[in-house]
């Protein structure tokens, strides 16, 4: 680490007043015309080779003033290296991957976000950037966005049922985890999605163990919900349901295992 800083610092430092380019450039132990590429904010290149060293420098979750500040100069040198063109798609593919692990190191969810969501408007058939999107507002704690996206997804590739089974997960995970936070109206709305979403991840495969078994704990989820307000019947109703599921879901488990057993 001491010599990277070190030829950081080498990079971007001046010749000694009275030497020429070239006598300055060698005592910092690179060529002129290397030197010149590296620091040209034009070059794709130098503003990768400067992006990852500031990243290799940087350690995750510091207060140090060296770090705050590797971290600025190196999301900078990725985010100027982003502008330019890259020379293969894999080597922007590899870009994006490291400012975005940047950016999870410093904890700079909003900035991540905010790249992700204006790449989508040149890729807004891209999953798999929809799905990355509704990860991270879900760990920066905006559950309303990540259901949003995570529903995107689900309606634009309507017969994977991994896509429902994520949606139907994740409303479950608002209800139950979210305790006062999450108002009746919208703990009603959630469970209700999620029960939905599941639904169509078991009619693309009626035994989606998982699936059985997420939709079993919402229905619990309704239940408490249905129970809160006073409508016991429903509440019943809702229970019964869960219990249905729970049942198929364990039926499910031993017919799997008794069928591995005997093969």
């Amino acid at each position: 680490a001491a010599a990277l800083e070190q030829r950081m610092a080498d990079w971007s430092g001046d010749a000694d007043e009275g030497d020429d380019e070239e006598g300055g450039a060698a005592k910092k132990g690179l060529p002129e015309k290397q030197r010149r590429k590296l620091l040209d904010p034009k070059s794709w290149d130098g503003n990768y080779l400067m992006a990852v060293s500031y990243l290799a420098l940087y350690h995750p979750g510091s207060e140090h003033p060296k770090d705050k500040e590797y971290a600025e100069k190196g999301l900078a040198a990725f985010e100027r290296t982003l502008e330019l063109s890259a020379p293969s798609p894999d080597g922007r593919e590899k870009t994006e991957k490291y400012y975005l692990s940047f950016l999870n190191s410093t904890g700079d969810k909003d900035k991540a976000i905010a790249y992700l969501e204006k790449q989508l408007t040149t890729r807004p058939n891209d999953l798999a950037l929809i799905n990355q999107i509704a990860t991270l507002y879900q760990k920066a704690g905006n559950f309303t966005k990540a259901l949003e996206y995570f529903e995107k997804r689900a309606n634009m590739d309507p017969t994977n049922k991994e896509t429902w089974y994520t949606l139907g997960v994740n409303c479950w995970a608002r209800s139950y985890h979210g305790g006062v936070a999450v108002s009746q109206e919208e703990r009603e709305q959630v469970v209700d999605k999620g029960i939905n979403a599941l639904d169509k991840a078991l009619a693309i495969d009626p035994n989606y163990f998982d699936a059985l078994s997420y939709i079993n704990l919402l229905y619990l989820e309704k239940a408490k919900s249905l129970a809160v307000v006073g409508k016991n019947a429903e509440a019943g109703q809702a229970s019964a349901k869960a219990d249905e599921y729970r049942k198929q879901a364990v039926d499910l488990r031993k017919a799997q295992a008794a069928k591995a057993k005997s093969g």
